[in-house]
């Protein structure tokens, strides 16, 4: 061994590194100071997470769920220790045999005092566990966090299907191969990791002896075995990798193709042999001295990883796939169909056929009275500015989110829209921004704005079912507090000496003391003190309004309770309100999904698997959650619920007057109708050839373009005997406009969440909402109206088109607002129908309807009155033939005379 460390060595350049010169006891302080410095931070983040964790139980208590938060606790913690206990049963015997190893070397530098030697030796040794320390505690925090996965990897419940290939269980692949394709990482990486802290190890002690680092001996033997369970855990990654093929996306089919399946599995298996051999030469040859042997068997197999799994497949694929590709994908593209369809719930879908008549008579109208008469005139967004003008009362007061639904009044089945009246405290005026006022007395919203959706009131605004404050109405609301809802600040504290404003009243606000159970009690200073750290404001601890009955509420929202409750269920966009019992409550709906389900196709990268299994229900006052399995047959649920089985009721359990509101879920709906698009067609030659490709259809008016999104309706479906509440979703032809069918996805009473595809004949051309767009654009009546409001300092704004199945024909329903430019106060003035044959617009909707039946001109007159002509609530009051025929002449005589002006005036 040549001399590193003295001048007599014939490569010595100069000093370089003197032991003798390191100053041990500054290391040995610095070392404490670190120490000390790591301590303190350990000690400030355990207290920091045990006020967190603290906090969280009781808020998880006071919703009765502090099993949920015990159980992702007590998991988290297990795994903590055992990561930690695996990876240091790995490092500690390693660097203990790598010490040994360095006690059988001699010091080749003699100019050094061996007792300098030994804390140098002894430095590094103890450094090395230090940092194997640390490694530990960074990776058991990284197995920790896997909480969810050893949950229901221990917990999983069959699918009671298998994969088409390898015959497992379709729930080895959602809930075990995601803890095990864990599991080999995490030691593929505590093994490297090992391996570089005894190699750094039998570095550092080679200089302090003085000698170059030589890979020979006890150090090549230990390293080389360290290498080998490298070498065995990615074999274990080969042959895993192997049903991760399930999910590949390398040719034409999502899942396992030609090549997959011909090159790639079998490769993946070698791969698998070879990495194994390789680790066994590995392991072996340092007692044979065959290091070019060990060379040769990595080499190996690092050449057949690139030949087996990247080569030979891109070989394949290119000159024996691709060139009759249909014949050599069929069977797989048929398995992708299949489970893609499976996957999403495609396979329930019931298809039917409609025969889609275009023209609309009074016959039609009168069989379907009941979806006529829910025929949706207001828009989302219209409305919502409108309960922001006509419905807010106080500046502080907000409508944030318009809902639809369906209620029965007077006995018949309307459809709604309604919105809570959310509170605002950041729009308090500046010196109303007191802790008092924004923590104490303003705690809530109140009430609800309901319209119903085909009423108009004069002046275009919108009729009302629940309106004002107090509210009144036809739909009873005895419970208006809005203490959880969409909006709120971060923490409110109730039940303080404080009154808190209820709403204004005639004579001034009117004030409450709320009675209900959510929130955590200060009962203690400690909680106080608690809380007062928690959000940082002192006033918590030293205000004199707050008192032992005191409750601080805080994550309010229903989204943020949702989330926070239930991590591992994906919620819907959604969380809808509802007035049932005399109280508000909220739906929200909830998935279950995973990125696992062999040869299903992924949406948006996110997931390849979807169920609406479970309903929340949220009570507005009280903060009270409970959870309802809704599709028990889904076993991804059914393992949430054996891993929780203290939170989820059945949904029998509900109460009746919610499970009347309950409805198919927007999100869901959405990723169903997109996925039908290309999955309708299941011949695999079709799909393949893409000959029946639908699309989503657009709507085109004042130059704006809009992909017409699923909507809610009230309506009979064709041979059913009553108008229910559906989700429905027109389609058109890929690049054309015309309308192919429509889905429905039906919400009321046993035939909640079935979904009917309505196939229109495939010789008969159909309207889309385009088209009839273009009908309407092409109106010279109807679009020189248009043009006369808009030079008056009008905005003209048209509303969503809606395609309206109504018996055996198609109604198309457009509303038309008006808003002056310089306020966000839209007004219903005209009300569009149209069928196959022509189009009517009219004040309301009876009106277009006789228009559309060729009862009334096609067209109102362009003539505006301070109040417009109510909504007529009666059909039997029909005006007599004879008047009516005077009428039209009358309208007719006065339109010619407005002509006649308008060519005068120009």
């Amino acid at each position: 061994m040549s001399n590193m460390f003295g001048p007599n060595d014939p490569r010595w350049q100069g000093p370089q590194f003197r032991l003798e010169d390191v100053d041990f006891s500054r290391i040995y302080k610095l070392a404490k100071v670190g120490l000390a410095v790591v301590a303190f931070i350990l000690v400030l983040s355990g207290i920091g997470w045990a006020q967190s964790f603290y906090t969280d139980w009781l808020w998880f208590s006071s919703l009765g769920y502090e099993q949920i938060i015990l159980k992702i606790l007590y998991t988290s913690v297990g795994l903590f220790f055992l990561g930690a206990a695996v990876f240091l049963a790995l490092a500690l015997p390693n660097i203990y045999l790598a010490h040994k190893n360095i006690l059988s070397l001699r010091l080749i530098n003699q100019n050094v005092p061996m007792q300098l030697y030994y804390k140098a030796r002894t430095l590094v040794f103890w450094g090395a566990v230090s940092i194997a320390g640390l490694g530990a505690v960074v990776l058991a925090r990284s197995f920790a966090s896997q909480w969810e996965k050893a949950l229901m990897f221990l917990h999983q419940v069959p699918f009671e299907e298998s994969d088409p290939i390898f015959g497992n269980d379709l729930g080895f692949y959602v809930f075990s191969m995601p803890m095990l394709d864990f599991v080999r990482s995490w030691l593929l990486v505590a093994v490297i990791f090992v391996l570089l802290i005894v190699g750094a190890y039998y570095f550092l002690n080679s200089l302090l002896r003085g000698e170059q680092f030589s890979f020979t001996g006890r150090v090549r033997t230990h390293l080389a075995i360290l290498g080998a369970g490298v070498l065995v855990l990615m074999a274990l990654g080969h042959w895993l990798g192997r049903y991760d093929l399930l999910n590949s996306s390398m040719g034409a089919v999502y899942g396992i193709g030609f090549t997959e399946d011909k090159v790639l599995r079998p490769g993946l298996a070698i791969m698998t042999i070879v990495a194994l051999a390789a680790a066994g030469v590995l392991a072996a040859a340092p007692f044979y001295r065959g290091r070019q042997l060990m060379v040769v068997a990595l080499a190996a197999w690092f050449g057949l990883n690139i030949v087996l799994a990247h080569l030979l497949p891109g070989v394949v694929q290119r000159f024996m796939v691709e060139p009759s590709e249909l014949a050599r994908e069929r069977d797989y593209l048929e398995h992708n169909i299949n489970f893609t369809r499976q996957a999403y719930g495609l396979d329930n879908i019931v298809s039917q056929r409609h025969p889609a008549r275009g023209e609309m008579d009074r016959q039609t109208i009168e069989d379907n009275e009941g979806t006529v008469r829910n025929v949706r005139l207001w828009d989302e967004g219209p409305l919502l500015q409108s309960y922001n003008q006509i419905q807010f009362f106080r500046l502080y007061y907000d409508f944030l989110q318009v809902h639809t639904d369906r209620y029965m009044v007077d006995d018949e089945l309307r459809q709604v829209m309604l919105a809570t009246r959310e509170l605002s405290a950041d729009k308090l005026p500046s010196e109303a921004q007191r802790w008092v006022n924004r923590r104490l007395q303003f705690t809530h919203g109140y009430g609800v704005a309901m319209t119903p959706v085909t009423e108009v009131e004069s002046g275009g605004r919108p009729g009302f079912f629940i309106r004002d404050v107090p509210p009144t109405g036809q739909v009873e609301l005895k419970r208006p507090e809005i203490y959880y809802g969409l909006k709120s600040l971060d923490y409110l504290i109730v039940r303080s000496r404080m009154q808190e404003f209820n709403y204004p009243g005639p004579e001034g606000p009117v004030y409450t003391h709320y009675e209900g159970e959510g929130g955590v009690k200060l009962d203690s200073f400690f909680r106080r003190l608690i809380y007062a750290w928690k959000f940082s404001d002192i006033n918590i601890l030293i205000s004199n309004e707050v008192t032992r009955e005191s409750l601080i509420q805080y994550r309010r929202t229903i989204p943020e309770r949702f989330s926070v409750l239930t991590p591992f269920l994906q919620r819907d966009r959604e969380a809808y309100s509802v007035v049932a019992d005399g109280k508000v409550y909220w739906i929200q709906d909830a998935y279950t999904v995973t990125s696992r389900y062999p040869y299903s196709a992924p949406w948006q990268r996110a997931f390849n698997y979807m169920r609406n299994s479970v309903k929340t229900v949220a009570d507005a006052y009280h903060g009270h959650m409970d959870y309802y399995i809704s599709d028990p047959d889904d076993p991804v649920v059914q393992t949430y619920d054996a891993v929780f089985p203290d939170l989820f009721k059945p949904l029998e359990e509900m109460p009746e007057y919610l499970r009347d509101h309950i409805r198919y879920p927007l999100d869901l709906f959405t990723v169903q109708s997109q996925k039908l698009l290309e999955y309708h067609m299941q011949d695999p030659v079709v799909f393949y050839n893409k000959e029946d490709q639908w699309s989503v259809p657009v709507q085109h008016s004042f130059g704006q373009t809009e992909v017409l999104q699923p909507y809610y309706i009230v309506a009979r479906l064709p041979g059913e005997e009553k108008e229910e509440f559906l989700l429905i979703q027109p389609f058109t032809p890929v690049n054309r406009h015309n309308l192919v069918g429509w889905l429905a996805a039906r919400s009321d009473g046993e035939n909640l969440g079935e979904m009917v595809l309505y196939n229109f004949p495939s010789g008969r051309h159909v309207d889309g909402p385009n088209q009839v767009e273009a009908r309407i654009d092409n109106d010279a009546v109807i679009s020189e109206q248009f043009t006369l409001w808009g030079q008056v300092g009008s905005e003209v704004s048209r509303g969503i088109l809606l395609v309206i199945p109504v018996g055996d024909a198609l109604l198309y329903a457009e509303p038309v607002f008006l808003k002056p430019d310089t306020l966000d106060f839209p007004e219903l003035r005209r009300i569009i129908l149209a069928d196959s044959e022509q189009v009517v617009m009219h004040q309301n909707l009876e009106d277009s309807i006789d228009a559309l039946v060729g009862e009334l001109p096609a067209v109102a007159p362009v003539v505006e009155t301070d109040e417009e002509l109510p909504v007529r609530e009666d059909r039997e009051d029909r005006i007599l033939p004879e008047f009516r025929e005077g009428l039209r002449e009358a309208v007719d005589s006065l339109q010619e005379v407005l002509d006649g002006l308008r060519e005068m005036l120009r």
